[in-house]
């Protein structure tokens, strides 16, 4: 058409005197609102301004049929920020948002710059409440953005997938139980067409295109249609009483006691089948519904409960607290609000203390008979569990005995492991044991998060958690996802601990460097104990002297104003395995003393059944020939042996250390000890203590063989210091030491975080360079030490000139 000629010359004619002499560029946005005669003149200038500096950007969404697109125009496809660069986003334009907050944001913004940027807006001033509801409000730039994908459908079309939206269908529903009727399901195929949805051929369920898309389909119905349809899908759940009582919650326009009973009775169960977060948006939505004051300040510090304990809303428990409180002035405070206020103190501040005395009082305040089949006792029984466990004083056990003995019924079979093998393993039967194999055989078939992690704690003193392994993955897959953190935390610690002692030290660097930093975004302060407690131990074994040191020093410091045994323990544990790898035995021997002293394994303190061959080979270096003997003895009295294969193999080890007529027997009972070659780094020291005896009986060829052995294992591991013991041993054999570690090249990556290291940068400094965290720069350099045949961070200038490139 000649007017369509003109049209495009003179855009190219202004473009080019716009230019003049210089460069013009010409930025067009959202060209999927461009009308067809605007592309057109644009299409045609940009096809003849050759010659003259001037260049176009334009941009459409992916989705879009514009005419730029089609008409051959080349194409840059800006992919979806990473959850990466969408945290960074979000940080820096709302540094004030809860992690729990941003990683919720990043799932449904997608890694759309726009959605991040806009979402927090949306919510009342500015500042998303801690739980978020299911579907995230929208601002009117995103309403614009997202809504505009539903025009020009019909209102059955429309319907339909709000019917989709509030059922849930697109995450755990197919089609068929979502749709009110059946001829219903015929409204759905516009929506598909349009590209809004699709059926997911391998599970039949719905997803939209985008997540916003749910909350445009929810921006764009009114209170009045989502409490219609949720009453319709109460209905027709009326065989299935959780997603009953869940739909009757949200379409309830008042308070309503029967539908708050059901609500809370509903969150219970969806905390045994692990999806933690309905189970917090349930409990609130009971409280909302209450029609007493108790009831609601009950209930609201029972969500308060949840969030600290499993979802990881403790920065919210404080606010959900003096709700609870507001309610509850002039009466005594509930035992929910009790045990949420120290399940906070404990997992905040870590006073194990007042925690303790909170939950105590409580109870005798109240007065009412310990029923361990009441969910709140059984969660405040378990709280005080763990303030014994990281107290430790003994004062505190004889209370939380008594009141344990006062339970009735018998408390449940998680309290009952936890309280006889967890905090005092060297009280254990094979009867306890016999129920923690048939506990940790059941999980198998558990999506309950607590459980797990209950059972796999109650394991832990006694080296069973290893069969907990795909149990505990599951509970870290779903905190991934947005559900149970807290208790995704703990299982990554559990994992931890199994990889120290089967030596996959990697995997371990990789668990605690995800648990640390989840600990460090949503204010775990206590909880980071245990994974700073093994990491550092690794540190220990590797020789990484000044970072097992300070984090030994940073425990110590945090537990002594709160009085936490544990944590003291940790410190002393640490600092004793990096004095024995130096063969420091008389420091060895105070530290490990310090724990439990020789010759006795007390009640409720069950670090001590770690440190059996610590203590024993230390005190035998030390000429404290009586106290190891007591020790070794004490062990056996204790039942160590019947703890675990790897507790047996040690105590047999700590006996042959103080036996001078029988030892060859006890070293050999401790090598054949079944499953012996799975606890790598302990069956390495037994074989350098049996090397080193046979030695010095002047057996040096027998020696030299469980020697080598030794230095094979402790190679392996990188643990350099008992590396260099073993050599210096099998020199004194008679026998030259092994080769050097091998794969000693650095990959480009450490060799940069090395050589800054080299300059005096420390490891914050060092992340900060190259945008990781510090916890991945002391990773890399975990496995820089030994590659280059050091364990100081002073070593690395020389070690660095005098390695290749």
């Amino acid at each position: 058409m000649p007017s369509q000629l003109i049209a495009g010359a003179a855009t190219l004619a202004l473009l080019r005197a716009a230019a003049g002499q210089g460069a013009a560029l010409l930025i067009v946005d959202d060209v999927q609102w461009l009308d067809l005669s605007s592309t057109m003149a644009l299409s045609y200038a940009a096809r003849r301004w050759t010659g003259s500096d001037i260049r176009m950007v334009v941009a459409v969404r992916v989705d879009s049929d514009d005419g730029f697109t089609r008409s051959g125009f080349r194409v840059h496809d800006l992919v979806p920020l990473d959850d990466s660069n969408s945290d960074a986003l979000l940080r820096t334009a709302y540094p004030a948002l809860t992690a729990n907050v941003r990683r919720r944001l990043r799932a449904d913004a997608h890694g759309n710059p726009l959605a991040l940027l806009e979402l927090p807006i949306a919510f009342e001033n500015g500042s998303p409440p801690a739980n978020l509801p299911a579907v995230l409000p929208l601002t009117d730039r995103l309403q614009r953005l997202f809504a505009d994908r539903l025009a020009g459908l019909s209102e059955g079309t429309r319907r339909m997938l709000l019917f989709v939206v509030l059922a849930g269908a697109e995450n755990s529903m197919t089609l068929d139980d979502c749709a009110p009727t059946p001829e219903g399901l015929a409204d759905l195929p516009p929506a598909e067409r349009a590209g809004i949805v699709r059926v997911n051929p391998r599970t039949g369920r719905l997803e939209f295109r985008h997540p916003l898309i749910r909350s445009a389909v929810i921006e764009q119905s009114t209170s009045e249609e989502r409490r219609q349809v949720h009453r319709t899908l109460a209905e027709a759940f009326a065989s299935e009483p959780q997603r009953r009582a869940w739909h009757l919650g949200q379409a309830a326009v008042g308070p309503d006691d029967e539908i708050a009973a059901s609500l809370e009775a509903l969150s219970q169960q969806m905390i045994r089948h692990g999806d933690s977060r309905r189970a917090t948006a349930a409990m609130l939505r009971a409280a909302e519904l209450s029609t007493s004051d108790s009831d609601r300040a009950r209930r609201t510090a029972r969500a308060a409960y949840l969030g600290t304990l499993i979802t990881g809303d403790i920065a919210d428990t404080s606010r959900l607290l003096l709700d609870a409180n507001r309610t509850e002035v002039g009466e005594a405070p509930s035992l929910e609000a009790a045990v949420a206020a120290a399940s906070q103190l404990l997992n905040d501040e870590g006073d194990a203390t007042t925690a303790g005395r909170l939950l105590l009082a409580t109870i005798r305040v109240h007065d009412r008979d310990i029923d361990s089949g009441d969910d709140t006792m059984i969660e405040a029984l378990h709280t005080l569990l763990y303030v014994g466990f990281f107290s430790g004083r003994p004062e505190l056990w004889d209370d939380i005995s008594k009141v344990l003995e006062r339970a009735e019924p018998q408390p449940t079979d998680t309290l009952s492991l936890l309280h006889n093998i967890f905090v005092n393993p060297v009280g254990a039967t094979q009867e306890t044991l016999r129920q923690l194999s048939d506990a940790l055989d059941g999980l198998r078939f558990s999506s309950d998060p607590l459980r797990i992690i209950r059972v796999a704690t109650a394991a832990a003193y006694v080296d069973r958690i290893g069969v907990a392994r795909e149990a505990l993955w599951r509970v870290i897959a779903d905190g991934r996802r947005g559900g149970a953190i807290a208790k995704a935390i703990e299982a990554l610690f559990l994992i931890a601990q199994a990889d120290f002692f089967e030596g996959d030290w990697d995997e371990l660097l990789e668990v605690t460097d995800e648990g640390l930093q989840l600990c460090d975004e949503l204010g775990y302060t206590l909880l980071a104990g245990p994974g700073r407690f093994l990491r550092a131990l690794v540190d220990a074994a590797r020789g990484h002297t000044d970072t097992a040191d300070l984090a030994a020093e940073e425990l110590l410091l945090w537990a002594a104003p709160r009085h936490l045994v544990t944590y003291a323990a940790y410190s002393s544990h640490i600092r004793c395995l990096s004095a024995l790898g130096r063969s420091s035995f008389d420091e060895a021997y105070r530290l490990a003393a310090s724990v439990n002293a020789a010759g006795r394994f007390s009640r409720y303190t069950p670090h001590a059944v770690w440190l059996v061959l610590d203590l024993t080979e230390a005190a035998a270096r030390s000429d404290r020939v009586v106290e190891a003997r007591a020790h070794a003895e004490a062990a056996v009295a204790a039942g160590l042996p019947g703890l675990s294969s790897r507790l047996r193999m040690l105590t047999n080890a700590a006996l042959a250390l103080t036996d001078p007529h029988d030892w060859r027997r006890l070293f050999e009972d401790a090598l054949a000890t079944p499953d012996s070659d799975r606890w790598a780094f302990d069956r390495a020291r037994i074989e350098l203590l049996y090397g080193q005896q046979l030695r010095r009986e002047r057996e040096p060829a027998t020696a030299r063989a469980h020697l080598t052995t030794a230095a094979q294992a402790f190679e392996r591991l990188q643990a350099i210091p008992w590396l260099e013991r073993t050599r210096s041993e099998l020199r004194a054999a008679g026998e030259p030491a092994p080769a050097e570690i091998r794969d000693s090249v650095l990959t480009p990556q450490e060799r940069v975080v090395a050589e800054l290291a080299a300059s005096g940068l420390t490891n914050k400094q060092i992340a900060e360079r190259l945008f990781l965290s510090a916890r991945t720069v002391s990773t890399h350099l975990h496995r820089v030490f030994p590659k280059l045949g050091i364990t100081t961070r002073g070593a690395l200038r020389d070690a660095m000139s005098r390695h290749p490139g």
